[in-house]
């Protein structure tokens, strides 16, 4: 059968196919530390589970925007914890935030506009769709944060008409690298995307795994009426298999809402009836919910801050993370010794740490990088959550006072994985 040319163009995510490949080799008794795929570990709520099994009967067909008890808790959550106002009417509920940008750019006129890195999927979805896609060059002394002047200069080269809509994806904090944006950082990227028409689909996944000293601030704070923000359960409540996405709309943009949804309705229909009524409990401002979401967020930070570290004592040139479960070094200050032993590419490092040093990892080339920048993506979430929860909540004041002994006992395999990368870069 012959592929379309839009199907030719497009390979299997990076990040499921590592994933898919190391669960593969682990069955077979390999030993692999596992630093490629970004699952937060830890276990159900107990209140989710059980809403859960109370709403298994639930079999129908719902509504394409999701049910109204969940869109009215999920205003309600957003209003509590991030301090944004968005009636429920103005809420969608998609199975996970992926197929909601999809449908977002699928609805929105305009070229993408991305920092590069950005995470694995965004650039390959907009080819899917025949966008155009234009990268925004970042630098690691900035933490590859994109900055407003770079964005405007991107905005002037690639576009002829500065008035032609536009779209930039932003994704914060970050899927590769961690970092995050201040208030005063987003305001000034909000005047460059009003000046130049951008539409900011504004990624939030991991807003709730923000770091201490690092607040979280939705860009649509500063440019309510030109931003849609995504957001959803898979990160901060582990629920990635639930695949619940939720997207916020400015309040005058109902044509935008209904054309999404009309999308929705000829692909994907509903959210599974069993899991939307489940989410209504993940999305509840209970302290039993909340309490859970800050300390699986405080396991992560302990133990991305961990990782970065020891890469760091190592010499590893690493932007510090501010926030999510990712790290994104580089050996490019090494490049010379590295082409001496075949590396001359992301691709070919990452496969150097996995062939001889059993670490996974997934190269920068999968996330907009140049294929000859030496960097890596690497996530901090190879533990057993469970056991990791359990043991922080009966040791809170000793895991922040001793962080590393903390992540030596509930992340043996995180602290085999430094020191392998540690061994490969001694080599250098």
């Amino acid at each position: 059968m012959q592929l379309s040319k839009a199907a030719k163009r497009i390979k299997p995510s990076a990040t499921l196919a590592i994933n898919e490949l190391i669960t593969q080799r682990r069955k077979q008794g390999e030993e692999i530390l596992h630093m490629g795929f970004g699952e937060s570990p830890f276990p159900v709520h107990p209140l989710v589970r059980k809403a859960l099994c109370e709403n298994a009967g639930q079999k129908s067909y719902l509504a394409t925007q999701g049910i109204k008890p969940l869109r009215e808790q999920i205003s309600k959550f957003y209003d509590k914890v991030f301090n944004l106002q968005y009636s429920a009417d103005q809420i969608v509920v998609g199975p996970g935030s992926k197929v909601l940008l999809f449908d977002a750019l699928v609805a929105l006129e305009g070229p993408l506009f991305l920092p590069a890195p950005s995470w694995v999927s965004y650039q390959h979805q907009a080819r899917l769709l025949g966008k155009e896609v234009y990268h925004v060059k970042t630098i690691p002394e900035d933490s590859y944060r994109l900055t407003p002047e770079a964005f405007e200069q991107s905005l002037q080269q690639n576009t002829q008409n500065p008035s032609d809509q536009k779209v930039l994806l932003l994704n914060y904090p970050c899927n590769p690298t961690g970092h995050s944006f201040s208030a005063e950082q987003l305001k000034a990227l909000a005047k460059v995307a009003r000046d130049y028409n951008v539409i900011v689909l504004s990624d939030e996944i991991y807003g709730l795994v923000s770091f201490k000293g690092q607040e979280h601030h939705s860009i649509a704070e500063f440019y309510p009426e030109g931003t849609l923000v995504t957001g959803g359960l898979s990160k901060d409540r582990s629920l990635g298999g639930f695949r619940v996405g939720v997207m916020l709309f400015p309040e005058d943009e109902q044509s935008l809402l209904t054309s999404i949804c009309s999308i929705g309705s000829e692909t994907w229909s509903c959210v599974a009836a069993p899991i939307q009524y489940a989410a209504i409990q993940a999305y509840q401002t209970t302290p039993e919910i909340l309490d859970y979401i800050r300390d699986c967020a405080n396991i992560h930070e302990l133990a991305t801050r961990y990782v970065y570290k020891q890469i760091h004592e190592a010499g590893i040139r690493c932007p510090p993370p501010q926030g999510a479960f990712y790290l994104m070094p580089d050996w490019n200050e090494h490049q010379k010794v590295l082409k001496g032993m075949g590396i001359t590419t992301s691709k070919e490092l990452a496969e150097q740490l996995l062939k001889k040093w059993n670490v996974a990892s997934l190269p920068g080339s999968e996330f907009g990088m140049p294929v000859e920048n030496l960097c890596i993506r690497i996530a901090t979430v190879d533990y057993d959550g469970e056991e990791a929860l359990t043991f922080f909540r009966g040791n809170r004041e000793q895991a922040f006072e001793k962080p590393d002994e903390f992540v030596k006992s509930i992340a043996p395999r995180l602290v085999a994985a430094c020191n392998q990368i540690k061994g490969f870069n001694s080599l250098i």
